[in-house]
């Protein structure tokens, strides 16, 4: 069970050329925060908790909230059966942004499957990890939670910058034709 869980995954990194792109931006964004964090002390500890607790709270609302849009959007894309997806599913996606998988070039239907699909994982561990966070946040010390607010920071950020790709994908899937 657990390498079909994990097979979206691997085909996504396998399929994309210049992936690190995608984890750049959010990577910058989330060492300013920890550098700020490290820099300007926002308060005690019991504030710093507080807030914490508050900010994955909002998280796990947001995942929540992100699992159920980025499931709707693979509801709409497999149960849909109109010339542009059938357009999608016949035409091969672009060699200089995309790899083969196994020999094959992939279909742009592909493609914007896998991006949902690597999508909804991500959010799924994510969200766990923030339920377990969650539980265990009166555990740790006060400076691991600075830390632990930048690697949230990057996920949010990475899963948000796949999912307006992938919204993008969508839009222009049932947007008419313009050459």
């Amino acid at each position: 069970m657990k390498s079909i869980i994990f097979v979206p995954l691997k085909d996504y990194f396998i399929s994309r050329k210049k992936v690190f792109t995608k984890f750049l931006v959010p990577m910058l964004i989330a060492l300013a925060a920890l550098l700020l964090a490290i820099c300007f002390n926002i308060g005690n500890s019991e504030k710093v908790l507080v807030t914490f607790s508050g900010f994955v709270g909002t998280q796990i609302n947001i995942v929540a909230i992100l699992i159920s849009f980025s499931v709707a959007i693979i509801t709409i894309l497999v149960s849909s059966d109109n010339k542009n997806i059938q357009h999608l599913k016949e035409t091969e996606s672009n060699k200089k942004q995309y790899k083969p998988v196994n020999g094959k070039q992939l279909s742009l239907f592909q493609i914007l499957l896998s991006n949902i699909a690597y999508n909804v994982i991500i959010e799924i561990i994510y969200l766990v990890g923030l339920i377990t966070l969650s539980l265990v946040q009166n555990l740790l010390p006060i400076v691991t939670l600075k830390y632990i607010t930048s690697i949230c920071i990057f996920i949010i950020l990475h899963i948000l910058f796949v999912l307006l790709e992938s919204v993008a994908q969508m839009y222009l899937t049932f947007w008419a034709n313009k050459k």
